[in-house]
């Protein structure tokens, strides 16, 4: 139920931050007009609240012998005793087998390695059990401690079904507390296998490489631990070596190591040493907050840990660290992460035998070097510095042998295990019952994805927030499965190459023949150095989409063959919904969403067989359309979606998909089309693939709405039509009459040097663009308009589009022309924000409201804050920039403190428009959901301004869609905001509100195109 924002804001307290004062958004108990049903009332209460703070005790002499002798077992290698050692450590030769030979062995879709951590135990049924095998112990052991939901139980008829059900449940708590875990285990036994038993063809290299690492990297934080026990002092050891005696070596470890190539490998030039070192202590808070709640009695397990330990000051430190993990400040975590990534880094080296294979120089071999010394290694991260505009990052980069073997693993065999943490679940997610408690069964995680508002968290932990809790349980609660017929023809284009569609070619650009410093001329030796940079630029974003899709096909690999799986969700700041699960899911790209099915398949039924009609239409881009000409195109084409489900790979006819906007998805629905066409009844088919309908430029609607106004509601399909409106083409019109104006341009006699140099320049941009303004050139310019973007963000839109146009025209880019597509993308920008305030006068004039707003507040020294009308508090974080010097033992940092800072006035009013209409969009996501899934009990699911469902519910979807949209925006929410404020600030005058115009809402009923 939406409700309103009563008047009952009062500027109650006001605290002081180090000098900076603070309105608090406090909330009385009383309550007014309520114009779709009651508000909120007694929901808010002061905002501001400490830190939780609380007391433990003190490590045990168990725990000390344990490292002690740890340290004692990794002994080093003795620097005269190398060489022998070197010669008794045969090289490992790796199978790397073809995708197809390893999805063959690995039929069930797991990537070897997890596999093998799901089968310890029973490694001679391995590839035939599956990852679906636990034992009765391992089931008890897991689910000790945890209870199943009741509703859960009450499902199953039979005892086999509650038998299944806690296995499932065991599984789950598995894959979310054990992953690191089975890795230490599982590289410490590869480790041993390979030493021992010679197995190494076992191993795929990838893997291989971790092996080989795990040991020193034990072996010196082993010893980092025996030198804080015994008290010897080191850089920041007093302030890390609490929490590194928290955890074992072995955990340490394998929680650095992976962490360490998780960030490494997301871009070629490196992770920034700050990100990667904040990281790392977030994880390590994790494992000791995770071991907390393994245990009934936390304190008494932390008292074991520390009984023994005689230095007073210490123990109260160590305390301190252990009950306040999960709360750590972030100089503590940067401390911490420094110090792992420091052992790392001095315990991981390249091997020899990678260098060689790769063509690389080795420093130093058995014959050539003193036997007394051992030869110099290369690192396996390298620290090193970045310079972007005149500042200076410090970075770790991965060694581009090892980076290299990574990349070229195929899907099926490695990358999982090191890097993912949130995977998708096998069970519904835990519901949200408040904002520190629900999404995953044992993985901490939060409702808001805040960034450290501490306000905020406060606000949203006091407001009653049952409603989005609710609605965020039922969008957790539809099952997903793995489409395997997308993610088969996807792993095939990849083993092949990629380069098609989302999927990022394999290959890198080629670099110029030449190389600038073979060149003697200044300018063409520069012009040389500028090629090679844009070439190692577009190779740098090439890289980093390799490693996205690679995970995100590791993830579609390893859950291929669940019955059923879930996203659990959370929200950003400003409301939004995101699936916490960050590599595959809904939100992603083409190929994320074709891998993604409902579990549930339903009767297509009559509308349902012409909504996945419309669906093929819209996903190959015919969307201009009406709904009869777009079933027209798919009738149309029938033979070419047979054709291409038949043979996907084929030629002709076989690979029309490939013609589609969103490729993947059009073969999924070629496939699903073929099935219900080819069965006896295809309203009866049974169908299971989501079908979209998109918002029309969902921003502009929400701003039409809520300025009345009628000419840009047109724009937007707030109003009936018969055919949909198109906002981009009308603007792209618009831009390309000005465009045509200016190409024409008489340059008067009489005018000055200056008005002439002027309108030339503009005639020749004009005269450039003749011919390439069209829909998608604008098409993001128009979207982000709404949300603030700045001429500057316009021109580098319209940038891209124009040198991606002239590139796919043949045109070679040289200085020359990247210099004038920069000045005609100026031009171009110029004249679309001219064309979009002139469609938008309402829009424009409320965007300009919002920033007086915002800027008023934040002369009060304030954030801006405000209330959705479902009662979630949201306060934007900008403040201005401030930093303090920490050192680490790796650099000195510079780390930004926001807490105390003053606001940023600027960034707080640019931001307060987009803000504001991003959390009405998921105010009506949210009303939409909970109508849907609660009320009506059908699927649904949504990104953003993009609501799915089954094609059998498209109609009630829609309807509940106007509904609420009606809904919302027949309350008066500027009104509202504008009371808020009001009771906030009273000695603030803020402007009036823009009048309205004259848009019937109750239209929206009516508009067939409102979302299409």
């Amino acid at each position: 139920m939406v409700t309103t924002v009563p008047r009952m804001l009062q500027t109650l307290t006001r605290r002081s931050h180090q000098g900076f004062v603070h309105n608090s958004l406090i909330l009385s108990t009383s309550s007014s007009r309520s114009s779709l049903g009651e508000y909120l009332s007694s929901r808010r209460r002061g905002v501001f609240a400490s830190y939780f703070r609380c007391k433990s005790s003190s490590i045990s002499s168990a725990r000390k012998n344990a490292i002690q002798q740890a340290t004692t077992q990794a002994t080093d290698i003795p620097e005269a005793d190398w060489a022998d050692h070197a010669q008794n450590m045969a090289p490992r030769k790796t199978l790397r087998p073809g995708l197809n030979e390893v999805m063959q062995k690995t039929n069930d879709g797991l990537s070897s390695i997890l596999k093998e951590f799901h089968h310890e135990e029973h490694s001679n049924d391995r590839l035939n059990l599956g990852r679906r095998y636990i034992s009765d112990e391992e089931v008890d052991r897991w689910l000790y401690n945890y209870n199943i939901p009741k509703d859960q139980l009450q499902k199953c008829t039979t005892t086999q079904e509650v038998k299944d059900l806690k296995r499932l449940f065991a599984r789950q708590i598995r894959l979310e507390c054990a992953i690191y875990d089975m890795a230490v285990e599982k590289h410490l036994a590869v480790r041993q296998d390979v030493g021992k038993l010679g197995r190494a063809s076992q191993v795929n290299a990838a893997q291989n490489l971790v092996v080989g690492w795990m040991e020193p990297a034990i072996a010196l934080i082993s010893n980092e631990q025996r030198d804080v026990l015994a008290g010897k002092r080191s850089l920041d050891s007093s302030i890390y070596g609490p929490a590194l005696l928290l955890l074992d070596a072995k955990v340490l470890a394998a929680l650095s190591i992976n962490t360490m190539l998780n960030n490494c490998l997301v871009d070629s030039k490196g992770a920034r040493f700050i990100k990667l070192a904040l990281a790392l202590g977030n994880i390590v808070q994790e494992h000791i907050c995770e071991n907390k709640r393994k245990r009934k009695d936390s304190e008494k397990y932390f008292l074991s840990l520390v009984r023994g330990i005689q230095n007073d000051v210490f123990r109260k430190h160590m305390e301190n660290v252990y009950t306040t993990a999960g709360y750590w400040d972030k100089r503590l975590n940067l401390k911490v992460g420094a110090a792992l990534i420091d052992f790392i880094q001095r315990s991981c080296y390249v091997p020899d035998r990678l260098l060689q294979a790769a063509g690389r120089k080795v420093h130093g071999t058995l014959e050539e070097h003193d036997p007394e010394k051992p030869p110099k290694k290369e690192q396996a991260f390298v620290h090193c510095y970045y310079y972007e505009r005149n500042r200076r990052s410090g970075m770790f980069k991965m060694h581009d042998t090892i980076f290299n073997l990574i990349l070229n693993t195929d899907p099926g065999m490695n990358v999982l295990p090191w890097t993912a943490r949130y995977l998708p679940m096998l069970v519904p997610p835990k519901r949200w019952e408040n904002p520190n408690n629900g999404g995953y069964l044992k993985l901490h995680t939060k409702i808001m994805r805040q960034r450290d508002i501490v306000w905020q968290m406060d606000c949203v932990k006091r407001a009653p927030l049952q409603e989005v809790f609710t609605t965020l349980n039922l969008l957790a609660e539809v099952p997903w499965v793995i489409n395997q017929e997308i993610l088969d023809v996807i792993l095939r284009i990849w083993q092949e190459g990629g380069g098609f569609g989302d999927l990022p070619s394999r290959e890198d650009f080629p670099f110029p023949d030449n190389k600038p410093e073979d060149e003697e001329d200044p300018e063409k030796r520069q012009a040389l150095a500028k090629a090679h940079a844009k070439v190692r630029q577009r190779n740098r974003e090439l890289h980093s989409l390799r490693c996205d899709t690679l995970y995100k096909l590791q993830v579609a690999q390893e859950f291929r063959n669940e019955k059923e799986i879930y996203f659990p969700y959370n929200l950003d700041f400003r409301g939004r919904v995101y699936p916490i699960p960050p590599n595959l899911n809904h939100l992603g790209s083409d190929m994320s969403r074709s891998l993604l099915l409902f579990r549930d398949r339903k009767p297509l039924g009559k509308d349902g067989l012409r909504w996945l009609k419309i669906h093929l239409a819209n996903v190959f881009g015919v969307d201009k359309c009406s709904f009869d000409e777009r079933v027209a195109f798919t009738e149309s084409n029938l033979t070419k979606v047979f054709a291409s489900a038949r043979d996907p790979h084929g030629v002709g006819d076989a690979v029309w998909w490939k013609t589609a906007e969103y490729p993947f998805l059009a073969l999924g629905v070629c496939f699903e089309l073929k099935r219900a066409l080819n069965s006896p009844d295809p309203e009866t088919y049974l169908s299971n693939i989501p079908v979209h309908q998109d918002g029309s430029c969902n921003g502009l609607q929400h701003y039409a709405a809520l300025g009345r106004d009628l000419k840009g509601g047109e724009q937007v399909n707030l109003v009936p039509a018969s055919r949909p409106g198109d906002v981009y083409i009308k603007v792209a019109e618009q831009v390309m009459d000005l465009v045509n104006r200016d190409a024409n341009l008489e340059i008067p006699e009489d005018a000055t040097p200056e008005r002439k140099l002027s309108l030339a320049h503009r005639k020749r941009c004009a005269t450039f663009l003749l011919g390439t303004i069209t829909r998608r050139v604008v098409k993001q310019t128009v979207m982000t308009s709404v949300y603030g973007v700045t001429f500057i963000g316009a021109r580098k839109q319209i940038q891209a589009r124009l040198q991606e146009a002239n590139l796919s025209n043949g045109n070679l880019s040289d200085e020359e022309m990247d210099q004038q597509v920069y000045d005609s993308s100026c031009y171009a920008a110029e004249i679309t924000m001219e064309s979009l305030r002139n469609l938008f006068t309402s829009a424009r004039n409320i965007m300009e409201w919002l920033g007086d707003c915002a800027s008023k507040v934040a002369e009060e020294g304030q954030l801006m804050s405000w209330i959705t009308p479902l009662g979630l508090p949201v306060v934007q974080p900008y403040r201005r920039f401030g930093s303090q010097q920490v050192r680490t033992k790796v650099q000195h940092v510079l780390m930004v403190s926001t807490d105390h800072l003053p606001v940023s006035p600027g960034r707080q009013k640019s931001a307060f428009p987009p803000n504001f209409v991003h959390s009405l969009d998921s105010t009506h996501m949210l009303m939409t959901a909970k109508k849907c899934l609660e009320e009506d009990a059908i699927a649904f699911a949504a990104v953003h301004d993009s609501y799915w469902t089954h094609a059998c519910s498209v109609e009630t979807m829609n309807m509940r869609l106007r509904e609420e949209f009606v809904r919302l925006y027949e309350h008066p929410l500027l009104e509202d905001l504008l009371e808020q404020l009001e009771l906030r600030f009273p000695s603030t005058k803020f402007k009036k509100i823009p009048k309205l115009g004259e848009l019937q809402l109750r239209n929206v009923l009516q508009s067939e195109y409102f979302f299409n």
